[in-house]
């Protein structure tokens, strides 16, 4: 957060506030995934950025709203990243 707000590239920024459908692998209905951040910059992008701890890339729950969350961004010509701690640090 404090680098979002720091950051002269970064026109805005939400937390927590865009709902993405996504149909869940364990128990087959659908639910809203909410990523981290929503980041616009000052030269028009929109990036859906996710952060987990790397071991949790590979369970099939996150696999499921990933998958959902790029077709949306796809959809919207925005960009979606997961960011670990192996990006972070």
């Amino acid at each position: 957060m404090l680098y979002c707000d720091k950051s002269d590239q970064i026109f805005m920024w939400s937390s927590e506030e865009l709902a993405i459908p996504y149909l869940s692998p364990k128990d087959g209905s659908w639910h809203n995934y909410y990523p981290d951040f929503v980041i616009n910059t000052k030269d028009g992008r929109v990036i859906v950025v996710e952060i987990k701890p790397a071991y949790q890339k590979s369970w099939s729950l996150n696999q499921a709203k990933w998958t959902f969350a790029e077709q949306m961004c796809i959809k919207h010509h925005w960009e979606f990243k997961v960011l670990t701690e192996k990006e972070l640090f």
